[in-house]
């Protein structure tokens, strides 16, 4: 008997950049937590060797780094993807309704001085 071959699915191209960029992010936020502690920033390696939670720490420093550089990267990744042709209107009669009402806000009004009666008191 043939033995099936088992067929390897795609990733979805989405889900792959978004996991590249998601461990690229946790890659620079490695990196940084081990710059912070090179350098001693703030007295923070040095505080973490003198304490009984060296590991635990360490853990925390690197984890928070690590979450949150890898979802900025992947969120930028995201917000800069490009978008859909959006010169057409989708719907409607393709009227600029909002353009029309915010007309006044970009308006700039004429600006002229207005007297101001002034009492002066004799000293």
């Amino acid at each position: 008997m043939a033995q099936p071959q088992l067929q390897r699915r795609k990733m979805d191209p989405l889900v792959r950049m978004m996991l590249l960029n998601w461990a690229t992010g946790i890659g620079v936020g490695i990196i940084l937590a081990l710059i912070v502690l090179a350098v001693d920033m703030a007295g923070i390696r040095s505080l973490m060797l003198r304490s009984n939670f060296v590991w635990q720490s360490l853990a925390l420093l690197f984890g928070g780094f690590s979450i949150t550089f890898g979802g900025v990267v992947c969120a930028t990744a995201v917000m800069t993807l490009p978008a859909e042709d959006e010169s057409k209107p989708r719907g409607g009669l393709g009227q600029r309704i909002l353009s029309a009402a915010l007309m006044h806000a970009v308006a700039r009004p004429q600006l002229a001085p207005a007297p101001i009666p002034v009492k002066r008191e004799r000293v």
